[in-house]
């Protein structure tokens, strides 16, 4: 039976060892940056597991690999979408390749996928991640890492900061006259849809209106048409989607219940990805997910160089609210 001679890899090293995975990877990279008790500490538990980097498994350590790693939790979303496009582009003007990982919103899918876009990428663009921090700290321990939409210390993040965007939205529903607002969330796991929560909760509630928080949702379209009934239910003149996929099913469940959008309800999403697809036009916050994208990349692989300064600041990009026929004075 044919079988690899070599089954031992850089973790099982680190663990043996007592050390990091990045340790042993600069150990077999470059040694002189670090003490020579370690070196060879770790070079004779390697050959004690007869463990020999092979010439890719090098390219991999040294950030050579011509590619990127991309894990999303649903390359379906709009948003989503968009980043993975902007991502690749820019990528690719620098001669980079992009793998791409769907997780399907599935915490041990998403840290599987990262695990093996170490073994694989010279750097990883892990989006909206759900894995818990512990699990986020141990991906970058293996590799540079940059996270979108979830932010967490010390690790470099670029995120759309929309909370000044979504005050501004909720200040035009209560100028209009909408004393009772809905908010209908995203994924519960999702670090954008708790700050999204927070930020139309205090502020509804600073305007002196009632605020309605509605079931989660996974942000899937039919959610949006299924949540129809529960803002009608609720009595919300208005509501905000957590998203434009969200609010683009509003409108549809909306109308199968013979409801008008603006007339009889006021909706408003995020993202500014479905402005074409939904009548009316659908008032919402540029996500500006392709400059999201771009920033994310550009400070990726210069974080994958060797010899690059570790960079932990986290980046909020600003938005801006797109007016359009979605929202109305509420019928009296």
């Amino acid at each position: 039976m044919n079988r690899r001679a070599n089954r031992t890899k850089l973790a099982d090293v680190a663990a043996a060892a007592g050390v990091s995975i990045s340790t042993v990877s600069r150990v077999f990279s470059n040694p002189e940056r670090l003490a020579p008790d370690t070196v060879r500490h770790v070079r004779e538990v390697a050959a004690r597991l007869r463990f020999t980097p092979n010439p890719m498994a090098r390219a991999l350590i040294m950030g050579d690999t011509p590619y990127l790693g991309v894990v999303v939790p649903d390359i379906s979303n709009p948003y989503m979408t968009t980043l993975l496009k902007a991502a690749q582009g820019s990528s690719r003007r620098r001669g980079i390749g992009v793998f791409v990982a769907d997780t399907d919103d599935a915490t041990d899918v998403e840290r599987h996928m990262c695990e093996q876009f170490a073994r694989q990428t010279r750097g990883i663009l892990l989006c909206a991640p759900r894995m818990s921090v512990s699990h986020i700290r141990e991906i970058a321990e293996m590799i540079p890492l940059m996270l979108v939409n979830r932010p967490v210390d010390g690790i470099p993040c670029v995120y759309t900061d929309s909370t000044t965007s979504i005050a501004e939205l909720v200040d035009r529903l209560c100028d209009l006259g909408h004393e009772r607002i809905a908010y209908l969330p995203g994924p519960v796991a999702s670090w954008a849809n708790k700050v999204r929560t927070r930020t139309v909760s205090d502020r509804v509630r600073k305007r002196g209106a009632t605020f309605i928080k509605l079931a989660p949702t996974s942000a899937r379209h039919e959610d949006g048409v299924a949540a129809a009934r529960e803002v009608a239910d609720h009595g919300a003149s208005a509501v905000v989607a957590f998203d434009d996929v969200l609010a683009a099913g509003l409108i549809e469940g909306f109308r199968q219940l013979d409801l008008s959008v603006p007339r009889d309800v006021s909706v408003v999403g995020h993202d500014n990805v479905l402005a074409g697809l939904v009548q009316p036009g659908l008032t919402t916050v540029e996500g500006r997910s392709a400059r999201v994208a771009q920033l994310a990349v550009d400070r990726l692989l210069a974080e994958s160089d060797p010899d690059a300064v570790a960079d932990t600041e986290h980046l909020g990009v600003g938005t801006e609210v797109v007016w359009r026929a979605s929202i109305a004075e509420p019928r009296g």
